[in-house]
């Protein structure tokens, strides 16, 4: 299976600082997306402190087997070692930007969300915390396949409150979990089977703010991917008003030949 893997971010037209943040690894292998959040620049600390983490974590112990559980804690067997090794790295950055937030007052209340893909062969490995989302794209159509970590989502669930209410509801911009705010984080974690043809699409909350997920479609499918791509839709979202910062990544499964670029 080959992978090819865009990604940007813009700080918008109405934020001082870019917040966002991303990682791509060159082969491919690893994507994260992150939003920051808090203070005077305490969300960009957040969110990249969050990356350099998590990724250097992930790629430390990525080449190991199941064999060596021993750097996860309360494995989970439903998951493949992949997926474990991409929660326990984000247990370990949630620690570290919690510990940074409690020991210094300009960072106090700082976090970040939390999109991520690992790639294992045909099997992909997703994580999210927050509301920064992940959508598949196949047979041109697009399902979100994150999970929105809002109090609106929290009461949708609860059968509390109905989707429609949901989705007008101030409560859907309310986090309910993010990185580095609360030692309990709570992590959305699945895994798929993907086929060539395939795309995920990875994004902070400044592109779906603007963007429904049919117009996410339509920008990504209407030409061959690649950055150009990603920029289009970044000049889209300026053109309407560029309310925060914005970040995307792009992947798609190709037959072979694994490319990156950033």
């Amino acid at each position: 299976m080959g992978v090819k893997s865009w990604a940007i971010t813009d700080i918008g037209k109405q934020r001082t600082i870019n917040e966002d943040c991303y990682y791509v690894d060159p082969d491919g292998k690893l994507v994260l997306v992150l939003d920051g959040m808090g203070g005077h620049k305490a969300g960009e600390v957040a969110s990249k402190t969050a990356m350099e983490i998590i990724s250097e974590f992930y790629i430390t112990h990525s080449e190991k087997t199941a064999g060596h559980k021993d750097v996860i804690d309360n494995y989970d067997s439903s998951f493949t070692y992949h997926a474990n090794l991409l929660r326990q790295a984000t247990y370990v950055a949630n620690r570290v930007v919690l510990n940074m937030s409690e020991q210094s007052r300009d960072y106090l209340g700082m976090g970040c969300t939390l999109t991520g893909m690992a790639v294992q062969g045909f099997t992909v490995s997703l994580i999210n915390v927050g509301d920064s989302r992940i959508y598949l794209i196949r047979d041109n159509s697009i399902e979100q396949i994150s999970k929105d970590h809002t109090l609106a989502e929290d009461q949708v669930e609860r059968g509390i409150m109905s989707r429609e209410e949901a989705n007008e509801s101030q409560l859907k911009h309310i986090l309910s979990s993010v990185v580095g705010v609360d030692a309990k984080i709570r992590i959305h974690l699945d895994e798929m089977s993907v086929f060539p043809g395939d795309m995920v699409v990875m994004c902070t909350d400044g592109l779906t703010a603007v963007m429904s997920d049919e117009e996410i479609l339509s920008e990504v499918t209407s030409t061959e991917p690649g950055q150009e791509t990603l920029e289009r839709i970044v000049a889209e979202v300026n053109d309407r008003g560029g309310p925060d910062n914005v970040t995307i990544a792009v992947t798609i499964f190709t037959e072979d030949q694994t490319t990156t670029e950033t």
